[in-house]
C-alpha cells in the first residue's frame, strides 16, 4: 500500500501566498519563496502551487515559478492558466513534476490527452472544484464562478478517460472554513475514480486528515491549518501514524 501523502497548497498572487475562503476574499499570509522554503524543511511529501491570477491575466508568471521551484525539494505540481500543451511545457521547463488543469478541460478535454501523451499520465492532475447546489454536487471552473453541465460522475470519468493520472478534489463550500472536509463528496469521488484522489478544502484539525483517508482519499492537501491553527506537516503525520495510517516519517 502506498503511503498517505500530506500536501500543502500554496495559492500565489503576485509574489505572495494568499488564503481564500470559499474561493474568494484572498488574504495574504506571507512571501511565496519563504513559504516554499518552510514547507520544504518540514518534510512535505509534495507541494502544489497555483497561480490564481494566471487565468484572469492570461499569463503564467514563469520567472516567479522558476524561482519557487528552485527552492522546492519535493515533487511539485503547478497550476493556473494552463490552456494548451505549450503552457504545460512551459511549466515543466521551470521545474514542475506535474501540471494542474481545471477550466481548460471543460472547453477542450483533449488537453489532458495532449499532456499525458507527451509527459505521461502520472504528470497530469485534474483539479475538480465542486459546489453543492440543491443537495447535488456541481463541478465548477474559473475559480468557482462557472457551473458546468456535466454531472460529478461524468466529470470524473471523462477526466480519467482523457488522461488524468490524479485528481485534486476541492470543495468550494468548505474552502478556508476549517470545519472539516466534505467526507461524503470525498467518498463519492473516490468510489468513482480509478486514479488517486487528493482531498482539499476544509481541513481544520489533525482528525480531519484521518477522516478523509478513511473516506477514500489517497492524499490530503491543506493550507489554512498550517497558517491559522499552528499544526505542521510533522505534527499531522505523527497523529496519522498513531492512528494506524501509513505516512512517510522522516
Amino acid at each position: 500500500m502506498l503511503k498517505i501523502r500530506i500536501i500543502p497548497i500554496l495559492l500565489i498572487k503576485g509574489n505572495s501566498v494568499v488564503k481564500t475562503v470559499q474561493f474568494s476574499e484572498p488574504r495574504m499570509v506571507g512571501d511565496a519563496i519563504t513559504n516554499v522554503k518552510v514547507f520544504s524543511s518540514r518534510k512535505a511529501d509534495e507541494m502544489v502551487i497555483v497561480d490564481i491570477e494566471a487565468t484572469e491575466k492570461k499569463r503564467i508568471n514563469l520567472p516567479l515559478l522558476k524561482r519557487l521551484s528552485s527552492h522546492c525539494i519535493m515533487p511539485l505540481t503547478i497550476g493556473g492558466g494552463v490552456t494548451t500543451l505549450e503552457d504545460a511545457e512551459d511549466l515543466f521547463s521551470v521545474g514542475a513534476d506535474k501540471v494542474l488543469v481545471n477550466s481548460a478541460f471543460y472547453n477542450r478535454p483533449e488537453i489532458l490527452t495532449d499532456i499525458s501523451s507527451k509527459f505521461g499520465r502520472q504528470a497530469v492532475v485534474f483539479s475538480l472544484d465542486v459546489m453543492k447546489k440543491s443537495n447535488e454536487y456541481v463541478p465548477v471552473s474559473k475559480n468557482g464562478s462557472v457551473k458546468q453541465s456535466w454531472t460529478l460522475r461524468e466529470t470524473v470519468e471523462r477526466a480519467i478517460e482523457y488522461g488524468a493520472g490524479e485528481i485534486i478534489l476541492n470543495s468550494v463550500d468548505c474552502d478556508g472554513m476549517m470545519q472539516g472536509f466534505d467526507l461524503n463528496l470525498c467518498k463519492q469521488v473516490s468510489d468513482i475514480s480509478s486514479v488517486p484522489v487528493v482531498i482539499a478544502g476544509g481541513c481544520g484539525t489533525k482528525e480531519d486528515c484521518v477522516l478523509a483517508v478513511n473516506s477514500g482519499a489517497d492524499a490530503v492537501a491543506a493550507g489554512s491549518i498550517f497558517y491559522w491553527v499552528g499544526e505542521s506537516i510533522l505534527t499531522i503525520k505523527d497523529y496519522m501514524n498513531k492512528n494506524g495510517l501509513e505516512v512517510r516519517l522522516l
